[in-house]
């Protein structure tokens, strides 16, 4: 049991569907995603790390840094961004010795103890995949991903989320290609949420395209949800007030006739 059989079984049933779209009009295949993350996962072996890390907004280098530590049998821990300088030293710290995917220059000194490289550079790297077919970890009690908590009270805690746990999960809740080709998921939540975690894992196994959105904006996530043909979205209650906000400043009505499902948590509603 490996949470990486998600995007393997998918690039089988559907290589040349799109799995995943950009603000900046990229896509990416599920033949394409798995290949990267089979050349991630050699990456990282050869990196002998023992944790693999992203600290950045949502862009395809997550996914593919997922499964591909998935494929190495490394623990995925993704950082938040947000975080001091020295908030982020110590919890790189008690990840050491990692690979470390990074979007900007201000986190590059972190410690001598990582193998820092770009969000591009990782992903001129990986993206031409490879054909070679790895070896998975297959210990069904190992640590798939590991999240920091936000530390508001006190040190963050890590919370140990393991292969069994995460494939549980999927397989009890999602239906394997249960969605068609023209389905869109936009993901507007943090890479480092738990929301992000699991709308990467389900909406791989169930084949549907992740439309991703790395820094929230109202106007931006309803661009979005009409251009990309959006049928499926993730908010917490703060991105709804904000859509909904938005709504009563713009003059006409808002083109997501695509949009069938809209799912939130993390929070009460408001009214």
């Amino acid at each position: 049991m490996n949470i990486a059989m998600f995007l393997q079984m998918a690039a089988e049933a559907c290589p040349d569907r799109r799995a995943l779209s950009t603000p900046h009009h990229d896509h990416y295949t599920y033949g394409e995603l798995y290949g990267a993350a089979k050349a991630a996962a050699k990456l990282f072996r050869e990196a002998e790390c023992a944790y693999v890390s992203v600290l950045d907004t949502s862009s395809p280098a997550v996914p593919i840094a997922l499964m591909g530590a998935a494929i190495a049998g490394v623990p995925y821990v993704p950082l938040n961004y947000r975080l001091t300088q020295a908030q982020l030293e110590g919890l790189v710290a008690r990840i050491a010795p990692a690979y470390l995917v990074i979007g900007d220059e201000s986190h590059a000194n972190l410690g001598d103890s990582l193998t820092v490289q770009y969000r591009q550079a990782f992903l001129d790297a990986t993206l031409p995949g490879t054909a070679d077919e790895p070896q998975f970890g297959d210990d069904p009690n190992a640590v798939a991903v590991q999240l920091f908590t936000s530390g508001t009270t006190g040190p963050p805690k890590a919370a140990i989320l393991r292969h069994e746990h995460l494939v549980s999960y999927i397989l009890s809740t999602v239906e394997f290609m249960g969605a068609d080709d023209a389905e869109a998921t936009l993901v507007s939540v943090p890479p480092y949420h738990i929301a992000g975690i699991s709308a990467v894992m389900s909406s791989l196994y169930a084949c549907r395209r992740i439309v991703q959105l790395p820094d929230f904006g109202a106007a931006l996530w309803l661009e979005l949800c009409e251009r990309e043909q959006v049928t499926n979205a993730f908010v917490v209650p703060t991105m709804m007030s904000r859509i909904i906000d938005h709504l009563d400043t713009i003059e006409h009505d808002p083109e997501v006739h695509n949009l069938r499902a809209i799912a939130y948590g993390g929070g009460k509603m408001p009214v």
